[in-house]
């Protein structure tokens, strides 16, 4: 199990755990460059994944949210912070969003090499 959190904090592929996903900052490779594996297994695979990011999303976003309440800023500072914080958290939250689901995907319907 440690090694499946290394992996996923690294973004490596599900069935290795060697091979890198992305080979840019938003592009997913077909193929796992190590094992070979296919990383998208059907059309639409990837939907589970938006659901993942909606809740990476909000759990990074819900408590900024409370410390602009708490402090009452205005709603051009609340909307402002929001959208910079989102547009600078987003590639990540895409990144991880895809590589939980690879990796839950793998745990639940495990693929051969």
């Amino acid at each position: 199990m440690a090694t499946r959190i290394g992996a996923i904090l690294a973004q490596r592929c599900p069935v290795c755990l060697e091979g890198r996903v992305f080979d840019s900052l938003l592009g997913t490779r077909e193929t796992c460059p190590v094992c070979g594996v296919k990383f998208e297994r059907e059309n639409g695979y990837y939907l589970n994944a938006m659901f993942i990011a909606y809740v990476l999303g909000f759990l990074v976003l819900a408590p900024t949210t409370v410390i602009l309440y708490l402090f009452d800023v205005s709603p051009f500072v609340f909307l402002a912070v929001i959208v910079v914080e989102m547009a600078l958290l987003w590639p990540a939250i895409f990144r991880y969003s895809r590589i939980l689901w690879l990796h839950l995907d793998q745990m639940i319907e495990p693929r051969k090499e």
